[in-house]
């Protein structure tokens, strides 16, 4: 069964672009091993992030990010499971890590796509990344 987990949560406030950086290194590296797919959006003090993979391996991964005291102010906005991974074609696969205006327009790009199929999940997916960025720029 494939699990989706989709929320928000602040950064603290003492955290270095280059920690930043550094973490979001570590998020891919790791997310590729577990055959995680999904997106990270930092933006403006905030993390937002929808992961999506096998219902254990989601769960797992979400308790973890729930402990992680890089952030607080955690807030699930999506748990659910999906017939198919909505991220297995974005960036080939790879868990997408989006922090500038480029990777901002391939998400687009790609959400313009994958709206065509008209699923519930992967609609509500795209209206809750699309409000996070127009209140959080």
């Amino acid at each position: 069964m494939i699990k989706t987990i989709c929320y928000i949560s602040n950064i603290k406030t003492n955290t270095s672009q280059k920690e930043l950086r550094k973490l979001s290194h570590s998020i891919s590296k790791k997310n590729d091993e577990l055959h995680v797919t999904g997106v990270l959006i930092i933006q403006n003090g905030h993390f937002f992030q929808i992961m999506e993979g096998e219902e254990s391996t989601i769960e797992n991964t979400f308790k973890k990010i729930e402990l992680d005291k890089r952030h607080f102010g955690l807030i699930k906005l999506l748990d659910t499971t999906i017939d198919y991974r909505m991220f297995e074609d974005y960036e080939s696969g790879h868990f997408g890590i989006v922090n500038d205006f480029s990777n901002l327009k391939k998400l687009k790009t790609y959400f313009d796509w994958i709206k065509k199929a008209n699923i519930l999940a992967i609609d509500e997916l795209v209206m809750l990344t699309n409000n996070f960025l127009k209140y959080s720029t």
